[in-house]
């Protein structure tokens, strides 16, 4: 999976180049809104900030949670799970596999950030030109909640790394209980 992060910042920088090439050749107005039909919604004047603003809100966004992602190996209190408690408990050298999975899950929501947002820039291109975006409508709605079950899928993994750390761990303090 380590194809995720440098994916994700190639789409991430597409994402920006995309925008600014695109905002010459939008018409006047832009939509505010996309209705679940794909339909620009409330237009308002073509200017820098209200086309470039949802591809700078994911970018904010997903420097954040990159920033935070490196951080973890350090400070994993940060990544909020139903095992953290377990995690911090064991000594740190006991923490670097779920530390690890815990990277690779930031990795496919920063992918998962990255074409949703482009996928919004791209209904609202479409509507400022008066085209439908009805497909992409439904599956910027969908595809998120397909995310759900990869979140799901992570933390039973994450929580999976945490036990075994937990025995290893009780197994090196007590030798006689495993």
């Amino acid at each position: 999976m380590r194809f995720l992060r440098p994916l994700t910042w190639i789409l991430a920088i597409a994402l920006v180049i995309a925008v600014v090439v695109a905002y010459p050749s939008l018409p006047t107005s832009i939509p505010q809104s996309i209705d679940v039909n794909g339909q620009g919604k409330g237009f308002t004047p073509r200017s820098p900030f209200t086309w470039g603003l949802p591809m700078c809100i994911g970018l904010i966004t997903l420097i954040g949670l990159e920033v935070l992602r490196v951080r973890l190996p350090k400070k994993p209190e940060l990544f909020n799970f139903p095992g953290k408690e377990q995690l911090l408990k064991l000594p740190s050298e006991y923490r670097t596999g779920a530390v690890v999975r815990m990277q690779q899950f930031m990795d496919v929501m920063n992918l998962q950030l990255v074409i949703t947002f482009g996928m919004v820039q791209l209904m609202i291109w479409r509507g400022a030109r008066g085209e439908s975006s009805g497909g992409l409508s439904i599956a910027t709605l969908v595809f998120p909640m397909f995310m759900l079950i990869a979140i799901g899928l992570f933390l039973n993994v994450i929580q999976s790394e945490v036990d075994a750390a937990q025995r290893r761990y009780d197994s090196r303090r007590n030798p006689l209980q495993s």
